[in-house]
């Protein structure tokens, strides 16, 4: 039998109930949907599931009930299977930090889901540089400021 990445079980005793144990690993899941880290063969199975994630419809954790409330290697694709592997350790932090101290008490809802997005898209795509900081013309005003000490 495969091994889970995570399950809603290690939320279980956090969250205090079933339901609110499955928003963390949930609001992950849906992420990786929107930003194409699902297998080909997950895609397949649940076509009817990630059409209602694309257009933001019905409860964000959906995805996650109906895929039996676990994740796996397979469900990904390598660069998702490393990012939720990066993700799942701090993931409890994340979701504590993003919500409150009463984290589990939130709704599942895509509004509740836009907050821990901003989170993990960070975790995905790294800090965001700012204006300047980068690119050709900083490389050259770096280069004119060392000649000129």
């Amino acid at each position: 039998m495969r091994q889970p990445l995570a399950t809603v079980d290690d939320y279980l005793v956090a969250a205090g109930s079933l339901d609110k144990a499955l928003l963390p690993l949930g609001f992950l899941l849906a992420f990786c949907a929107q930003h194409q880290l699902m297998s080909q063969q997950f895609i397949s199975q649940y076509a009817q599931q990630l059409s209602a994630v694309r257009l933001q419809e019905g409860r964000v954790s959906s995805l996650f009930a109906a895929h039996g409330a676990a994740l796996h290697e397979e469900d990904f694709t390598p660069t998702g299977a490393a990012f939720v592997g990066q993700c799942l350790p701090c993931l409890a932090e994340d979701f504590a930090q993003t919500f409150g101290p009463d984290c589990y008490e939130i709704e599942d809802q895509w509004e509740n889901y836009q907050q821990l997005a901003k989170v993990l898209v960070r975790r995905l795509l790294g800090a965001p540089v700012r204006q300047g900081e980068s690119g050709f013309f900083a490389g050259l005003v770096k280069g004119v400021k060392k000649l000129w000490r």
